[in-house]
C-alpha cells in the first residue's frame, strides 16, 4: 500500500513538472521571478532581456541531508482492558539517523510574472552511515536513570520526498519579487536495522547482548504537511539571484510503525498516529551561464514536531496496550543542481 501511494505521488509530481508547456513566464517591471525559495527550490529567471521568456524549467542534482528523527514513548499507559496507569515520560527513545545522499529533480511552470507552480521529487541514493540508538528507562524509583542502551546498524533504507507549491508574486520593485504561496510536502522514511550490541549503563543484569547479523527492527515514518509560505527573490546582478523563504504548517499528520522482529510471540509491532506542526526555511542562489543554462546552490532546514498515541501488539495479534508518543525530526540539507530554461 505504501508503494502504491508513493507511485501515485511520483506520477503526479512528474505530471506537474512535464506539463509546463501550457504557460509562459515573462520578465517585466525590472524584476525577475526566480525560483520558489520555500520548501521547493526552483531555478531563477535569466537576466531581463526582451527575448527572455520561458514557460518551463527543469533541473537535477545531488542533495546531502543530515539530522535525525527521534521518537519517545511513555506514560500514561492504557492496557487492553482499558485500565489507565500513570507514570513518567519517556520510557523509551529511538533515534533514527538522516545522514544520507539524495537525487533531486525540480521543475517549474510559470504562467506569467505573478503566478507559478514548483514541484520537487527526491529519492535516496545512499544509506545513513550513523547507527540507530535505542534507550530505555525502566526503573520507576529512578525514572531519569538510563537502564538499557543499544545501537543498530542501518542495513536497508528507502526515502521518498515530494514537494509542490503554487506562488503568487504580489510585489515587484527594483529587482525584488515578494510572494506568498501554499504547498504540500510528503516524506516517507523506511528503515531496516541489525542490532550491534546492547548493555545496561545502570548495571542491571541480563541485558548484555551482541547482534548475530539478523535484522532486528524495522521502522517506517510518514509525514503529510500542507503549508503556507512567504518568500522573496532578489536579482543582485546580471547573472546572480538570491532567494529565501519561510514556511509553516500547523496541521502536520504523521504515522509511524516500529516492528521489533526478535521479540516473543512473533515480535512486537508499535503503530503511532500523531499530529503537530512544522517549520521550513530555504535559502539559495542561482547563477546563469547563458540565458538558458544555470546552476543553483541551496540550503534547506525542516523541523517537525508531532505527538499522539502509539498502539502496541505482538505479531500474533495479541494486544499489549496504548502509550503516549512524541516525535521530532530535524533535517538540514545542502544541494547543488544544474538546470535549463526552455
Amino acid at each position: 500500500m505504501q508503494m502504491l501511494t508513493n507511485n501515485r505521488i511520483i506520477a503526479f509530481g512528474l505530471g506537474v513538472i512535464m506539463a509546463a508547456g501550457a504557460g509562459t513566464a515573462t520578465a517585466s517591471d525590472g524584476a525577475v521571478l526566480g525560483a520558489g525559495a520555500g520548501p521547493v527550490s526552483s531555478p531563477a529567471q535569466a537576466p531581463v532581456t526582451s527575448a527572455n521568456t520561458a514557460n518551463y524549467s527543469l533541473s537535477i542534482g545531488p542533495e546531502l541531508m543530515s539530522g535525525d528523527t527521534t521518537y519517545r514513548i511513555g506514560y500514561p499507559v492504557v492496557d487492553p482492558a482499558g485500565v489507565v496507569y500513570q507514570g513518567y515520560f519517556p520510557l523509551s527513545e529511538l533515534v533514527w539517523p538522516l545522514d544520507f545522499w539524495l537525487a533531486r529533480i525540480d521543475g517549474r511552470i510559470a504562467f506569467n510574472d505573478e503566478w507559478r507552480i514548483n514541484a520537487t521529487i527526491k529519492k535516496d541514493v545512499s544509506t545513513p552511515g550513523d547507527d540507530m540508538e535505542d534507550s530505555d528507562w525502566m526503573t520507576p524509583a529512578h525514572p531519569s536513570r538510563l537502564d538499557i542502551y543499544s545501537e543498530s546498524e542501518i542495513s536497508s533504507f528507502d526515502a521518498f520526498i515530494f514537494d509542490a507549491d503554487i506562488e503568487w508574486s504580489f510585489l515587484r520593485r527594483n529587482g525584488l519579487a515578494v510572494y506568498a504561496g501554499v504547498g504540500y510536502l510528503y516524506q516517507d522514511f523506511d528503515y531496516e536495522a541489525k542490532p550491534l550490541y546492547q548493555n545496561s549503563p545502570s548495571g542491571l543484569p541480563g541485558f548484555d547482548y551482541y547482534g548475530d547479523g539478523r535484522v532486528g527492527i524495522t521502522y517506517d515514518m510518514t509525514y503529510s504537511i500542507p503549508y503556507l509560505k512567504l518568500g522573496a527573490d532578489l536579482q543582485v546582478g546580471p547573472n546572480l539571484s538570491l532567494e529565501g523563504s519561510v514556511a509553516y504548517s500547523p496541521i502536520v499528520e504523521a504515522e509511524d510503525t516500529d516492528h521489533h522482529l526478535l521479540r516473543e510471540y512473533g515480535g512486537k509491532i508499535s503503530a503511532g498516529d500523531m499530529d503537530g506542526d512544522a517549520f521550513m526555511l530555504d535559502i539559495s542562489g542561482t547563477y546563469t551561464f547563458t540565458p538558458a543554462l544555470y546552476m543553483e546552490l541551496g540550503l534547506q532546514y525542516v523541523k517537525i514536531e508531532v505527538d499522539g498515541n502509539q498502539t502496541q501488539e505482538y505479531g500474533w495479534g495479541i494486544p499489549i496496550g496504548t502509550l503516549d508518543e512524541e516525535s521530532e525530526s530535524s533535517q538540514t540539507s545542502v544541494f547543488v543542481s544544474v538546470g535549463y530554461l526552455f
